[in-house]
């Protein structure tokens, strides 16, 4: 059995039949894909039970960087790469995009599948293509920014589980030029000199109210922020004042934030068994000690439930799920 602990940021003790870990293309070649899964450092996942199959650690950690003559730099950087690692090492660099992306957990090769995004800042804002290994078909296939597919945490690698990719790529196009987003409440109403005191910033807010892996089992957010539309926002908000409405791509639509509607619903810092929700942020499920996976799957319900019944909205969970036969739909928990 090969112990999962290490690969879920949740920290829980679960394991898979087998565990192999490839640091180039060429190791692919070997795999065969019959009950597999593919994991970087598993932030974004949740293990509901022992894993009968195969899991694919990709440890792949080239880089390339690619001055262009307008000022632009691609940046090809391997899957494996720990993303805050690249991002520091691309602000010291002079090479600017994904500051407002510093301190989320995970790998490169992970971020495009959820098209991860914090303060304003989608990474599929940034990329240029994502290059990914067919494991069925032993083939190499590169994705434009448009064949991704990248939506509201969701992309072409997401909703297209079917089919066997692993990233192995992902090629960013990013900037000399540093232009800051600072649309985000903590920001906009501050400046900042250059791309190191914004990652700073956005560092010491992230560490105000999320707990670090490391020290605390989570996954980070554990919910989605939900769209509704627009008109029924605009009647919640009469009732509640101080909720936040932030405009969404989807027309007549807006997005509501989660983790205040699981506050209202009283789920904030709450404790059921050896799992919780984080007393600074309430959309973080956190693993307060030896939680087994069906005590968060209980509690993420129990908070879907209390949500509902109070707003009329049905949560739905950002961690990807994963069974002993392999990735499972929410609604089949």
């Amino acid at each position: 059995m090969f112990d999962l602990s290490p690969y879920n940021t949740f920290g829980l003790h679960v394991h898979a039949k087998e565990g192999v870990i490839i640091s180039n293309v060429a190791d692919l070649k070997r795999v065969q894909f019959d009950r597999a899964i593919i994991l970087g450092r598993g932030s974004d996942v949740l293990f509901t039970d022992d894993f009968d199959g195969t899991v694919i650690i990709n440890e792949i950690k080239s880089l390339s960087v690619e001055p262009q003559g307008d000022g632009k730099v691609i940046i090809r950087a391997g899957a494996g790469l720990i993303l805050d690692e690249l991002i520091a090492s691309l602000v010291e660099k002079g090479i600017y995009g994904l500051e407002n992306l510093s301190l989320i957990p995970g790998t490169v090769g992970a971020s495009p599948i959820q098209n991860v995004g914090a303060y304003g800042v989608e990474i599929g804002d940034v990329i240029k293509e994502v290059v990914a290994y067919d494991l069925q078909r032993h083939i190499q296939e590169t994705f434009t920014k448009e064949q991704c597919e990248f939506a509201y945490r969701s992309s072409y690698f997401k909703t297209h589980r079917s089919r066997p990719l692993i990233i192995t790529q992902v090629v960013f196009e990013l900037s000399k030029d540093f232009k800051p987003k600072l649309v985000y409440k903590g920001l906009s109403e501050k400046t900042f000199a250059n791309a190191q005191e914004l990652r700073d910033q956005i560092i010491s807010m992230r560490q105000h109210k999320l707990p670090d892996p490391a020290k605390v089992g989570n996954a980070g957010s554990f919910f989605k922020n939900p769209i509704v539309p627009h008109d029924f926002a605009l009647k919640l908000k009469e009732q509640y004042q101080d909720m936040p409405i932030y405009p969404s791509e989807i027309e007549g639509q807006s997005k509501l934030a989660a983790g205040y509607l699981i506050e209202k619903a009283k789920c904030k810092g709450i404790t059921h068994g050896n799992v919780g929700t984080w007393e600074q942020q309430a959309l973080v499920i956190v693993n307060r000690g030896n939680a087994l996976p069906h005590e968060v799957v209980a509690l993420a319900k129990y908070i879907m439930s209390e949500v509902y019944n109070k707003f009329g909205i049905l949560l739905e969970p950002e961690v990807r799920t994963f069974g002993a036969t392999g990735e499972v739909s929410w609604n089949n928990l």
